[in-house]
């Protein structure tokens, strides 16, 4: 087995240790060779230099209700204390629904929904801590799940992560204007019967998530769908669906106004996918070559980046697929190539985040992979955009031994958020010194040390600057066009 259940004899976690194949105890056995600790509450030891589920320092800070809130705002997830801001003029929320959601490693187990509207004082919210999930609350059936329960469940598994847990319940309420706010996150939730049935299964399905996962011998499949904008000579954002389709290797996308109102202003670039980071960068300037084609206007300039023009964020998503959805990747991008993206991100770029940008944000694909959606575009360059796919293919393929997590604390997350290159530089280099301790770093070196040189030289990139000239795209060379 690759997971050891850890606890100190909690009544939930015994009836636990009852459930599952996973073994289990106080101590870790001195002969246990396994790769993963789940903790089951703060009461015992953590294990140092050890990969694990819910870190202990994770629970004791999201115990701390002042701490957490803070925590959770700083990622973009409203909770009581940013009400005022979402425009409540009432001293105290009133909510049309309820939920309860039980989430381990990055799924929703069970919703329970209470359908009324209350009036919410401060004792109430400390009292839910102690009640009963069965208490005015229905379990919710999969196939009846409601827009709010889909969204309910979408900031329950961001609010778990932001908090740097992996399972939990999360209470979130529904507002008269539609906006959800997490009013609770317990760390170490009660568990009735059908809770720790729940849990049981999904601790064993993670078990064998797992240790199939360790057995991976292909490589990492990678695509991706950066953003850019169109801009006129005059300054004016020119929307892609003017030229473009919304199918396609090249193609628009949208934005969605306040009000439910999509438009469709961004130019997105589908290459086909590879195995070959070198081959995904020359599909990518294949879509490029083709979208010249299609955008017949070349006064309008390719802009790039997270925020060129304001108002207008762009994404730069990468897909994975063969390879396992989980937390550990997840953190493992954030901390090896978010992290080190902020360095040489444009001065805009930043303006994006917590809305978009936010850490841990995915996405699954119908093709039974995943895109990672936190990064930028980041197009600016060949030398930036084949560094980039270098460093998540060598991420997704050593993910177990990319151990450091300097955003696990709350100083480091709140310096990516806000930008601040100066305080993440020193933390950015350590995390490159493991990279290059791992064994495929020297394949695609070429391609990561120039990436390396210019991320720790923090000069920024420019977001108002046309990318086809690094890319040498028509017209700036024309004998490279079609």
């Amino acid at each position: 087995m690759e997971t050891f259940l850890l606890h100190a004899q909690e009544k939930e976690a015994l009836e636990l240790a009852g459930l599952i194949r996973v073994p289990s105890g106080t101590k870790l056995p001195e002969n246990w060779r396994g790769t993963v600790i789940l903790h089951w509450g703060a009461a015992h030891d953590e294990l140092p230099n050890r990969q694990a589920l819910q870190p202990i320092k994770a629970i004791v800070r999201a115990q701390k209700r002042s701490k957490r809130d803070e925590l959770l705002q700083m990622h973009g997830i409203k909770t009581i204390a940013s009400y005022g801001s979402l425009g409540g003029k009432e001293e105290r929320p009133a909510f049309t629904y309820k939920y309860k959601v039980a989430i381990f490693h990055l799924q929703t187990l069970v919703v329970y929904e209470k359908k009324e509207t209350l009036l919410l004082s401060e004792k109430t919210l400390v009292d839910q801590r102690q009640s009963s999930v069965h208490s005015a609350y229905i379990e919710v059936a999969p196939e009846r799940a409601s827009f709010h329960v889909r969204r309910a469940s979408r900031e329950a598994v961001k609010a778990i992560y932001a908090l740097g847990l992996d399972y939990g319940l999360v209470t979130i309420g529904v507002l008269r204007s539609g906006h959800t706010l997490v009013l609770d996150v317990d760390p170490v939730p009660k568990l009735n019967g059908r809770l720790a049935s729940l849990y049981a299964q999904a601790i064993d399905r993670y078990e064998m998530g797992l240790a199939k996962e360790l057995r991976r011998k292909e490589r990492v499949m990678l695509g991706s769908d950066p953003e850019f904008l169109l801009l006129s000579p005059q300054g004016k954002v020119v929307f892609a669906d003017r030229f473009l389709t919304r199918e396609g290797e090249v193609g628009c996308d949208a934005i969605v106004l306040s009000g439910q109102r999509l438009i469709l202003p961004l130019a997105e670039l589908r290459p086909q996918p590879s195995t070959d980071p070198r081959e995904l960068a020359r599909n990518l300037q294949a879509t490029m070559q083709l979208a010249t084609r299609k955008i017949e206007d070349e006064s309008l300039a390719w802009l790039s980046g997270g925020m060129p023009v304001g108002g207008y964020p762009l994404g730069g998503h990468i897909h994975f697929s063969r390879c396992w959805l989980n937390g550990h990747l997840l953190r493992a991008l954030d901390n090896y190539l978010a992290l080190p993206l902020i360095l040489i991100e444009g001065e805009s770029t930043r303006e994006r985040r917590p809305r978009y940008g936010f850490l841990g944000d995915f996405r699954k694909k119908s093709h039974g992979g995943f895109e990672y959606r936190t990064l930028p575009s980041w197009m600016q360059s060949p030398v930036i955009t084949r560094g980039i796919f270098a460093l998540a293919s060598l991420i997704a393929d050593n993910y177990w031994l990319l151990t450091r997590q300097p955003l696990q604390e709350p100083d480091v997350q709140a310096a990516y958020y806000r930008g601040d290159k100066q305080r993440l530089q020193a933390t950015v280099a350590k995390l490159w010194q493991d990279l290059e301790q791992l064994n495929g770093y020297e394949v695609y070196a070429a391609d990561l040390d120039r990436l390396q040189a210019r991320v720790m030289s923090m000069e920024p990139w420019d977001e108002r600057a046309d990318i086809r000239k690094a890319w040498k795209i028509a017209p700036y060379h024309p004998e490279r066009s079609f």
